[in-house]
C-alpha cells in the first residue's frame, strides 16, 4: 500500500465534497457507474494514496450504481433492480436504502469532525468504509486517525493478539495516537504502522497431500494477515472482498477466502497448476507476504517448516506493548500450579481476560490495588454472563458424563413416561458454542424486556423437518402444525378451540396438549412478545419478535398452516447450547412460556446487544478448571485427552474427530477453546499427575511471593520476612510443594492490627500446618521457631500435665510421648511473631 506525503489531494476532496454537501447529495452524486466525480469513486480510487479500500464487492458502499443490465435475483441480504444493487438492511427500495445510507455517511463525518470515535464504531456501514470516511472528515490540521482501516495492522502495532475482536476500532486509534512521535505527520505514521505490519507478519502454510491434490492453500484465520472483509462463505455465490495475489512462478489472480469453519478456511482460487509448476510435495511450505502496493506474494520451498506466523524480525518500530507477551497467542492448554494461597484462581481469571479482552488488561495496568481486583472480577463476571468463560471444579465424583456428555432421566410432559436424553457436559457445551456463528441479525433488537412475554417455540422436528425452520427464517414466519388446516381466528376460549378441532375430525378433551398449543399460539402470544426457537431439548437456534396477529394460510404439502409473522432478531448455526440463555433445559412441548427462573434475562440481553459477542466467529471461549488434579483426569476427559492437543484441534493439519459414545455425534475440539487449570501442589505433587495430561498442558508455577508483602508491617513485624522464613523451614522439613502462600496475609494491607494477624494464624496457618505435618507438633514448633523463643511467646507448648498422671509409672511404654497445646495468649503478643525470625530472642 502506498501513502501520500502531503495533504493537497485531501484538501481538494474537501472542497469538492464539504460536509454540508453530504447532507443534500443525490443517489447519482453518491454513486454513478463511470463517474469519476461521484462520492464513492473519490473514496475508493482518487484518494487511494490515503489508505486503500479498493477491490472487493461494491456492496461495501451500501448501495451502488450497476454497470451491467443483466437481471439479477436478490436474496434475504442483497437486493437489485435495473439500476442499483443494495443491502436490504438499509431499505426495501433503492430510494429508501440511499436515504438511510446518506444519513449514516453524514453521521460518521460529523462524528469524525467532533472526535466522537464511539459513534463511528457503532455505524452500520462497513468498518473499512466508515473509517475511510472518518479519516477524511477529521480535523485536517490536527488528525488523529491514521489512514490504515483494517484491524490486524492496528492490533499488531499495539502488541495485541490478532484474534482480538472486542476492542472497538476507535479505541485502537486512540491508543495508537499515543505512539505517534511529536514531529511525525499522520502520513508518515500511517506508513510506519503499515510497514511494521508487513515486515512482521509473513505467514507460512505447510502443505499436506490433500491440499496439493485439491489445489488448496489452507488458511488459519486466527493468525493469517488477511482482513476480515475477505472472509466469504462456502458457496460461489457467497464471496467476499477479493485481493490480488502473485506467485513466485509469475501466476497472478484475484480471490477471497472461503471460510469452512470458525478459525479455518482456504483461498477460494485453486492453485493446482502452481503446485504442479513448483513440484510441490507434502511437507513443503508456502510463505505469504505483502508488498507495498497491497499485493499478496506466494513463495514456495522456504527453509522453515513451521505452520502459522513466523517469529517477528527485528524492527525499528517504537510501538512496544505494555506486555510484549500479549502479542503472542496464549497457550491453548495451561495449568497454574503451586501451594495453597498463591493466588492461582485469581491468576486464572486474569489469564482468561488476557485471552478474551486483552485491551481491558492493558487499560487496567499492573498495580495490585483492591480497585483493580474489583474491576477485574467485574469484567470477568460480564464475560461469564455472555457465556464466553465457564468455571468448573474437579472432584472425586466428577465424571465424563459431567464434562463431555451423558444420559439424563426426565419425565415426558406429554406421555408422563421416563425418558433418557443425551445431555451435554460443560466442556462439550463450551465447544459447541465456540463453533456457533451468527447467521442472522437485526441491528435494532429490543433491549427493554419489561411487558414482553417470552415463549419457547419448536419449528418442526429438528431432525426430520428442517425445511420448516428454513422457510420460517426466509419468510419471517412462525408456523405450527396442529389443527389440520382449521381456522382458529374466531376462537375466544379453549372450548371454542375444542369445537374447531372436532369439526376438522379431531375429538379432543379440553386438557389435551394440541388445544393448549393452539390456545397459546392463537390467543396468548401477542405482538411484541419474543420467541425462542429450540432445537431439541438442549439447544436453541433463533430469537424473534412477534409482529403480527394469528392467521391461517392453508397448505397442501403439510399441516403447518397456523401462522404468526415474526421479525427474526438472531439466528445461530450451529445452534447454541441452552446454557447460553436458559437456567434449565427446554421441555418437549411445542410452545410454552419461558418465565423468570427458567430463562436468564441477563443472558438474553447479552445475546440481543448490538455487538452480540456470544456467537462471533473465532471469538475465544475459556474453561477454567479449578483443582484439576483432584479429579480422575483420564476418566473425565476420556478420548478427548488427545483432541485437546493444539495439533489435533479442528482446522489444524493433524486434526482429529471422534464419535461420542452417547449421542453418536462426530466431535472435535475447536481451535478457539482455551483450558486453564489450577492445581494445589499440597494435595498432589506435580510428579504424581497423569502423564497424558502433563504432556498436553503448559505448566506455570505460582510459588509464594513474599515480595508482595513488602511494606506490610503489623506492630513492627515484617510480614514479608516472616513468610519467607517459615517457608524456608517448611521446604527443609517437608518439601516446597507445601509452603504457605502470600494470599493468607494480603488482607493485612488494609487491616494491619494485631488481632487480625492473630486470627490468620489461629484459623488458617496453624490448621494448615497441622494438616501438612500430620499433627507432628514438634516440627510445627520448629517452623514457628518456638524452640528458641522465651516462655510466654511460644505458640505451641507442652501440656501442663505429665504422662505419669495419666498412665501411672509407665516406664518404657510411652517414653517419647508428648502432649501439646496452643497458647492462645501468645497469639496476641507481637514478640511471638518477631520471634519467628532469627534466634527467636526479642
Amino acid at each position: 500500500m502506498a501513502f501520500s506525503t502531503d495533504d493537497t489531494l485531501w484538501r481538494e476532496f474537501l472542497q469538492v465534497w464539504p460536509l454540508e454537501r453530504l447532507r443534500t447529495m443525490t443517489p447519482a452524486q453518491y454513486t454513478t457507474a463511470g463517474d469519476k466525480d461521484c462520492f464513492i469513486y473519490w473514496l475508493e480510487f482518487r484518494l487511494i494514496d490515503y489508505g486503500s479500500i479498493a477491490g472487493g464487492s461494491a456492496f461495501k458502499f451500501g448501495i451502488f450504481s450497476r454497470k451491467d443490465t443483466v437481471t439479477r435475483e436478490g436474496d434475504t441480504s442483497l437486493a437489485y433492480d435495473e439500476h442499483y444493487g443494495w443491502y436490504r438492511r438499509f431499505g426495501n427500495s433503492p430510494e429508501e436504502a440511499f436515504q438511510a445510507i446518506r444519513g449514516h455517511v453524514v453521521a460518521v463525518a460529523e462524528a469524525a469532525r467532533d472526535g466522537r470515535m464511539d459513534e463511528i464504531d457503532s455505524s452500520p456501514l462497513g468498518a473499512a468504509y466508515r473509517w475511510k470516511i472518518a479519516f477524511h472528515y477529521q480535523p485536517l490540521q490536527n488528525p488523529s486517525i491514521p489512514c490504515v482501516y483494517v484491524r490486524k495492522p492496528l492490533l499488531h502495532f499495539l502488541g495485541l493478539p490478532a484474534s482480538d475482536s472486542t476492542t472497538p476500532q476507535g479505541e485502537l486509534y486512540r491508543s495508537l495516537a499515543k505512539l505517534r512521535q511529536a514531529d511525525e505527520s499522520i502520513f508518515a505514521f500511517s506508513e510506519r504502522l503499515w510497514k511494521d505490519w508487513v515486515a512482521n507478519t509473513p505467514f507460512v502454510v505447510k502443505l499436506s497431500e490433500g491440499a496439493i491434490k485439491n489445489g488448496y492453500l489452507p488458511v488459519n484465520l486466527i493468525s493469517a494477515p488477511f482482513p476480515e472483509t475477505m472472509y466469504g462463505g462456502k458457496t460461489p455465490d457467497d464471496t467476499a472482498d477479493t485481493a490480488h495475489f502473485r506467485t513466485d512462478s509469475g501466476l497472478e489472480f484475484d480471490t477471497d477466502i472461503r471460510v469452512s469453519s470458525p478459525g479455518s478456511g482456504r483461498l477460494r482460487h485453486r492453485l493446482g497448476s502452481y503446485f504442479k509448476d513448483i513440484g510441490a510435495a507434502a511437507g513443503d511450505v508456502i510463505t505469504v507476504t505483502q508488498d507495498g502496493n497491497g499485493t499478496y506474494l506466494l513463495s514456495s520451498k522456504v527453509a522453515t517448516h513451521a505452520v502459522g506466523p513466523v517469529a517477528p524480525v527485528a524492527t525499528t518500530s517504537t510501538a512496544t506493548s505494555a506486555k510484549e507477551s500479549a502479542a503472542e497467542r496464549p497457550p491453548l492448554n495451561q495449568i497454574l500450579f503451586g501451594p495453597p494461597g498463591t493466588g492461582k484462581t485469581y491468576q486464572a481469571i486474569e489469564k482468561a481476560l488476557e485471552i478474551l479482552d486483552p485491551s481491558f488488561l492493558l487499560r487496567l495496568g499492573d498495580d495490585e490495588s483492591d480497585e483493580r481486583r474489583k474491576e477485574l472480577k467485574q469484567r470477568y463476571d460480564e464475560l461469564a454472563k455472555e457465556g464466553l468463560v465457564q468455571f468448573v471444579t474437579f472432584h472425586q465424583s466428577f465424571s465424563y458424563e459431567n464434562f463431555v456428555e451423558g444420559l439424563s432421566a426426565s419425565s415426558d410432559p406429554d406421555t408422563r413416561q421416563i425418558r433418557y436424553d443425551v445431555e451435554d457436559g460443560v466442556f462439550k457445551e463450551l465447544c459447541e458454542s465456540a463453533r456457533t456463528r451468527l447467521v442472522r441479525r437485526s441491528d435494532d433488537a429490543p433491549m427493554e424486556l419489561s411487558g414482553r412475554r417470552i415463549w419457547k417455540l419448536s419449528l418442526g422436528d429438528s431432525n426430520t423437518e428442517g425445511h420448516i425452520y428454513e422457510e420460517c427464517m426466509e419468510k419471517g414466519l412462525a408456523l405450527m402444525g396442529f389443527g389440520n388446516n382449521a381456522d382458529f381466528s374466531r376462537c375466544q376460549s379453549r372450548e371454542d378451540i375444542q369445537k374447531v378441532f372436532a369439526s376438522s375430525g379431531d375429538q379432543l378433551s379440553l386438557g389435551d396438549y394440541p388445544i393448549t398449543a393452539i390456545n397459546t399460539f392463537v390467543r396468548q402470544m401477542k405482538k411484541g412478545d419474543l420467541v425462542v426457537v429450540s432445537e431439541g431439548n438442549l439447544k436453541f437456534r433463533a430469537i424473534g419478535e412477534i409482529t403480527g396477529d394469528y392467521q391461517l394460510v392453508a397448505r397442501e404439502s403439510d399441516n403447518y398452516s397456523q401462522v404468526r409473522t415474526v421479525r427474526w432478531l438472531r439466528a445461530y448455526k450451529p445452534a447454541l447450547p441452552y446454557g447460553a440463555l436458559m437456567e434449565n433445559r427446554f421441555s418437549q412441548m411445542t410452545v410454552y412460556e419461558l418465565r423468570a427462573g427458567s430463562i436468564s434475562y441477563d443472558k438474553l440481553r447479552a445475546l440481543l446487544k448490538s455487538e452480540d459477542t456470544a456467537a462471533g466467529a473465532d471469538r475465544p471461549r475459556v474453561l477454567i478448571i479449578d483443582e484439576i488434579n483432584r479429579g480422575n483426569v483420564s476418566r473425565i476427559f476420556g478420548e478427548l485427552i488427545t483432541l485437546i492437543e493444539p495439533s489435533k484441534r479442528s482446522g489444524a493439519a493433524e486434526a482429529l474427530e471422534v464419535l461420542l459414545p452417547y449421542s453418536k455425534d462426530p466431535f472435535s475440539v475447536p481451535d478457539n477453546v482455551y483450558l486453564i487449570g489450577t492445581m494445589n501442589t499440597a494435595d498432589r505433587s506435580l510428579a504424581g499427575l497423569d502423564i497424558a495430561l502433563r504432556r498436553r498442558f503448559d505448566f506455570v508455577e505460582m510459588p509464594p511471593r513474599p515480595d508482595k508483602l513488602t511494606g506490610i508491617t503489623v506492630a513492627g513485624i515484617d510480614m514479608s520476612a516472616v513468610l519467607e522464613t517459615m517457608n524456608r523451614r517448611i521446604e527443609i522439613l517437608l518439601d516446597r510443594d507445601h509452603q504457605l502462600g502470600h494470599a493468607y496475609f494480603m488482607s493485612l494491607e488494609n487491616s494491619n492490627d494485631l488481632s487480625r494477624l492473630s486470627s490468620i494464624f489461629l484459623k488458617q496457618i496453624i490448621p494448615l500446618l497441622q494438616e501438612y505435618f500430620f499433627e507432628d507438633w514438634q516440627r510445627i514448633a520448629w517452623v514457628l521457631n518456638d524452640h528458641r523463643k522465651d516462655k510466654g511467646f511460644r505458640f505451641v507448648v507442652p501440656a501442663t500435665y505429665s504422662m505419669d498422671s495419666l498412665f501411672g509409672n509407665t516406664g518404657d511404654v510411652v517414653p517419647e510421648a508428648k502432649a501439646w497445646r496452643l497458647d492462645e495468649d501468645a497469639f496476641h503478643k507481637p514478640q511471638s511473631y518477631l520471634g519467628i525470625l532469627g534466634d527467636g530472642k526479642v
